[in-house]
């Protein structure tokens, strides 16, 4: 079995077009765009991959986008066509710089008022924003993963504080970020889970190549060395974390694409 707590399946299938998930995967199909569902779960029929509703911060950028309320009816209705196991991704990038910074704020806040009007766990995204996200903490639900997580271990704690989950991704792997690999190390393993975002940010042994869902087992065994802890362990924990979190242990988005005629 595969553990993927975040992955992007239609930005892997253009990159790699016959590109297939794993049949024994469990993970989550993360949204980028408002109004992305239909393309994101053509094909998967598995109940053990769940599925976001969500637009991060470079929607602000993005050459067709038109505001911030048509971006969230747009998620909005996915969710209401299909229903949505998670909200997000969501929060916030000071490395790009998408939009303005009152605007990512909007749009961060809008999706943690959807997140608890459906009842579902909020993905956050935060790059180089620690002031911003450790700000907007009382603002979350009682359901929140921050994913692929690269702050230090303090932000960790104080996120920890509020109930969220801690999710590393394959740059936990790389040899400058021991910022990233303090906090995984000390992170409590039944707040711990472990990504791809592929197809981005591909572990090491692998970095030159695609990143893909199965690729986790590198950076499983990577955490597993780091932690000095059993990789089957961390597996199994990581996932029992991962349903707990989410609530539920099948998928509940209605995979009937006519829905939207």
């Amino acid at each position: 079995m595969y553990f993927d707590s975040h992955f992007h399946l239609p930005s892997i299938v253009r990159r790699i077009p016959e590109y297939r998930l794993p049949d024994d995967l469990v993970g989550l199909e993360v949204a980028i765009d408002g109004g992305d569902l239909a393309e994101r779960m053509r094909g998967v029929a598995s109940r053990s991959v769940f599925f976001s509703v969500g637009a991060g911060p470079w929607v602000l950028d993005r050459d067709d986008f038109i505001s911030i309320d048509d971006e969230m009816s747009r998620l909005e209705r996915d969710a209401e066509l299909y229903g949505a196991d998670a909200v997000g991704e969501a929060g916030f990038d000071n490395h790009w710089k998408y939009g303005t910074k009152e605007d990512q704020l909007e749009l961060f806040i809008r999706h943690t008022e959807l997140a608890k009007r459906l009842d579902r766990v909020l993905i956050i995204h935060t790059r180089d924003s620690d002031e911003e996200i450790l700000s907007t903490l009382p603002l979350l639900g009682d359901r929140v993963i921050f994913h692929c997580f690269s702050s230090d271990r303090d932000v960790m704690y104080r996120a920890l504080d509020r109930g969220a989950y801690i999710s590393f991704s394959g740059n936990v792997t790389y040899r400058q970020n021991e910022k990233i690999q303090d906090a995984a190390r000390h992170c409590p393993i039944d707040r711990l889970l472990y990504e791809t975002d592929a197809p981005y940010l591909t572990p090491n042994p692998k970095r030159r190549e695609i990143n893909r869902p199965e690729m986790t087992e590198h950076t499983l065994d990577f955490l597993a060395a780091l932690r000095g802890e059993d990789r089957d362990m961390i597996k199994e924990n990581a996932t029992e974390n991962f349903y707990r979190v989410l609530g539920y242990r099948e998928s509940k988005v209605e995979r009937n694409l006519t829905a939207l005629r």
